[in-house]
């Protein structure tokens, strides 16, 4: 943790990344086309190569492992960002924190560095996807693979171009993963009957981080298209690059199909909760079994 304080302080120039995410804005949709393909091809070649035998114990020691070092990457994460979140609530007004762009919080210091690392983690976190299909899954959901590929996209643009509102996007997803990965990391550890009950929550932290970003997005859009329409209001800076908030509005709504589930968020019955539960704690051996 002292080490990467100090590069974050010291060492960390975020001007260099986002020089290099603009130079190389091309090979963002490369790596998007290539996950895309393993999506769709991945299944076919993946049982040509096992012919249905996957070594399944060791691909869901490696998931857990996997899952583990996500969720202490994403507890950094929380550490670093979380808290000047929180001061900057206590210091700043709400148009001050959500539509004007520190790029402090961005490019330089420990914050910097964490924001920056988060731009660039929505990368490896495809690999959530390659331990699925080679345990054997067939397809994925759309919501699944498109939001991946999507807030894979924004963030490699919101880090590039400079955006007041993805360091909340940071800390909300930061938070909500920290957690997540760690339930899935446990249940993979052959713990799934001990979480199953806390499966429902999981999907509760996951519709209120969809609510925030639809704030803090909304928010924005809203005091951009006020300065335009209000000359009293004339003076105000103008979010930097005033397209990302609408980009970030539309990728918070495509999670509008988990507000189905908050009926049983609220009022869980029990046979419900205990098949959300299973269906969130990832239990792909058994959905392999039914598909067999």
């Amino acid at each position: 943790m002292e080490a990467l304080n100090n590069y974050g302080e010291n060492v960390y120039n975020g001007l260099v990344l986002r020089q290099w995410l603009e130079d190389n804005v091309d090979i963002s949709v490369y790596i998007a086309g290539v996950y895309l393909t393993f999506v769709f091809a991945g299944p076919h070649y993946i049982e040509k190569l096992f012919k249905g035998k996957q070594p399944v114990g060791l691909i869901k020691k490696a998931w857990m492992l996997w899952n583990f070092g996500l969720s202490i990457f994403s507890l950094y994460g929380v550490i670093r960002i979380v808290p000047v979140v929180l001061e900057k609530f206590q210091k700043n007004t709400m148009y001050e924190n959500i539509c004007i762009f520190h790029p402090e919080e961005f490019y330089t210091t420990k914050t910097g560095f964490a924001v920056g690392l988060f731009a660039i983690s929505k990368l490896p976190e495809f690999g959530d996807t390659f331990f699925l299909l080679m345990t054997g899954k067939k397809s994925l959901p759309f919501l699944q693979w498109f939001h991946h590929v999507t807030t894979y996209l924004f963030a490699w643009m919101s880090y590039q171009m400079g955006s007041s509102i993805f360091i909340y996007a940071a800390a909300m997803n930061y938070f909500v993963h920290t957690i997540m990965y760690f339930y899935f990391a446990l249940a993979e550890a052959g713990l799934k009957n001990v979480v199953k009950p806390f499966g429902i929550y999981i999907t509760a932290l996951q519709i209120t981080q969809m609510v925030g970003g639809l704030f803090f997005t909304g928010y924005s859009v809203y005091h951009n298209y006020r300065k335009v329409f209000d000359p009293q209001r004339a003076w105000l800076p103008r979010h930097r690059h005033h397209r990302l908030p609408h980009a970030a509005a539309g990728l918070h709504l495509q999670l509008l199909p988990l507000l189905g589930d908050v009926r049983e968020v609220l009022h869980p019955a029990p046979a419900q909760a205990r098949r959300e539960a299973g269906r969130r704690c990832g239990e792909e051996e058994e959905r392999i079994s039914e598909e067999k």
